[in-house]
């Protein structure tokens, strides 16, 4: 396999990090959970240097529709993280809108963890812009362990800039 390729969960990876219940073996949980919402395989080796059997285990999960190749992603929409989706660097008024700051964040975090997970589930429910304020930090944190750190700061300045922070 290339060093440079890279990988990202398909929507049944996430669902096998998020839901209750795991059909995958420790080992390759691990690995689904480093791979992430992208990784490319010579940093996951890096991260693993002792296992022998990476190669392999990632095929695996390719195989089994745990993860994909990232430029493969065209075909599937609804495994697509958010920033691919709709780029955070477009400029966008600011209107200080809550209803599009909260759908906008809804949206970010389907894609990146899922709709069953708690936090989206708080955010979807969430009526006022106090509540969307005191969850806002919930689901950066959220965001930035599930995918990563970058993303949750995305996430949380699209926010900001939607409600004209």
């Amino acid at each position: 396999m290339e060093m440079t390729i890279q990988l990202g969960r398909t929507v049944k990876g996430q669902e096998e990090i998020f839901n209750l219940g795991h059909t995958l073996r420790p080992r390759y949980r691990q690995l689904l959970f480093d791979i992430g919402n992208g990784i490319s395989f010579g940093e996951l080796c890096s991260r693993h240097p002792k296992c022998v059997e990476l190669e392999s285990m990632v095929n695996e999960l390719l195989q089994s529709g745990f993860i994909q190749t990232l430029r493969n992603m065209a075909s599937a929409p609804a495994a697509r993280p958010a920033p691919q989706v709709a780029p955070i660097a477009a400029p966008v008024q600011p209107t200080g809108s809550l209803t599009e700051a909260h759908a906008f964040v809804l949206e970010f975090m389907a894609a990146l963890v899922g709709t069953k997970s708690p936090a989206y589930k708080q955010m979807s429910e969430v009526k006022d812009i106090a509540g969307f304020k005191a969850l806002l930090p919930l689901c950066r944190k959220v965001i930035a362990a599930v995918a990563s750190p970058h993303q949750a700061a995305e996430m949380e300045a699209g926010a900001a800039q939607r409600l004209g922070v």
